[in-house]
């Protein structure tokens, strides 16, 4: 057991502290290096040898025999830890982008959905960032973690099973970058990120990455770049088409015929089909998903389309169970078959509407 005093250091980050306060006998208060107070895990503390060595009881002393009195060395301060997390020992970024990520790290990689499926904070920067991490469920933002994290360094945010796919929620981020010497105050970060659930069904969705020793989802958290809007805004300002157009210069544009796509992809997810699945019954979500197949149905037969894949996720299988139902009754003129694995595990079904 911890206990205020005990200097310890971080499992899952650069750096350590001291104990300064027992929130839980899951949780302590630690000040770091820099002085910030952050709640921690016990499980992801270790005791610093350093500054708590193992007392060794001293040599008894044999009759006849005079203790040699030893000349006391000055303490000497540890040296500071500066190996990170990842990237190289030079300090440089992980990737070509100096950014932080969003992260989904399975537990099992071949069978993601199989066991928990965690997601972690990077800072793939050379500065520390202050963050506060939070849930958006049914309009309001629910508080999850705070925390101070250190240049080139990850922490574990929140996992997810399977049973949180269906009623996903958004991830929201507050984060201030700072370094120890700035000339500059760094622009904060505001960020509502919305993680389409089908991601995890998807094994290619899945990639190789610096920053762990597995596959992982990796989701760069930035502010929406406005730069191809202004680039758009200035050309319709300066190069005055409707004016060209009067003159002959450019002539009046020809609309793009729509292409006939081989393969439709329909969501099937609650939280895809309602701005907020709260206060609906199980059935009336249910009525509200078969509205939507027998919509998308009609009209990828309309269109000519040659498959069209809906993703129901596992879940119970309800869902599955009735699409499949109504799949046999009304349209058996149909190839009905699981649809890929690779691409959407066991949460999707594939009806053939035209072959060739």
């Amino acid at each position: 057991m911890l206990k205020i005093g005990d200097r310890v250091k971080f499992l899952n980050a650069v750096g350590g502290g001291k104990v300064t306060g027992i929130i839980s006998p899951k949780m302590v208060n630690v000040e770091d290096e820099q002085g910030f107070e952050v709640p921690c895990l016990i499980s992801e503390l270790v005791l610093d040898q350093r500054y708590n060595p193992v007392q060794i009881p001293p040599k008894p002393v044999l009759s006849g025999q005079h203790e040699l009195k030893k000349e006391k060395k000055p303490e000497q301060k540890p040296k500071k830890e500066s190996v990170p997390l990842f990237a190289s020992s030079a300090g440089k970024p992980a990737t070509t982008n100096s950014s932080c990520y969003l992260a989904f790290v399975p537990e099992v990689p071949t069978l993601p959905l199989s066991g928990e499926i965690k997601a972690w904070l990077i800072n793939d920067s050379g500065n520390y960032l202050v963050f506060h991490f939070s849930l958006l469920k049914e309009g309001q933002y629910h508080s999850e973690k705070t925390g101070k994290l250190s240049p080139y360094a990850a922490i574990p945010l929140k996992g997810f099973g399977l049973e949180d796919f269906s009623n996903f929620p958004d991830f929201g981020f507050q984060i201030i970058p700072f370094g120890i010497k700035s000339s500059v105050l760094l622009p904060t970060l505001t960020k509502t990120m919305k993680v389409n659930p089908v991601k995890f069904y998807k094994e290619t969705s899945y990639t190789s990455n610096p920053y762990f020793g597995k596959r992982a989802i990796v989701l760069e958290i930035k502010e929406k770049d406005l730069t191809p809007e202004l680039e758009k805004l200035k050309a319709h300002d300066f190069n005055a088409p409707s004016v060209m157009s009067e003159s002959g210069d450019i002539s009046a544009p020809v609309p793009k015929k729509q292409e006939v796509t081989d393969t439709r992809e329909v969501d099937l997810h609650i939280q895809e089909l309602v701005e907020s699945a709260s206060g609906l019954s199980n059935k009336e979500m249910l009525d509200i998903q078969m509205e939507r197949f027998r919509r998308e149905m009609a009209e990828a037969i309309r269109k000519s389309v040659r498959r069209i894949v809906f993703i129901h996720g596992v879940g119970q299988g309800t869902l599955k169970n009735e699409l499949r139902r109504e799949l046999e009754r009304k349209y058996p003129k149909y190839d009905v078959q699981d649809a890929s694995f690779r691409e959407y595990g066991y949460g999707a079904t594939m009806v053939i509407l035209r072959k060739g």
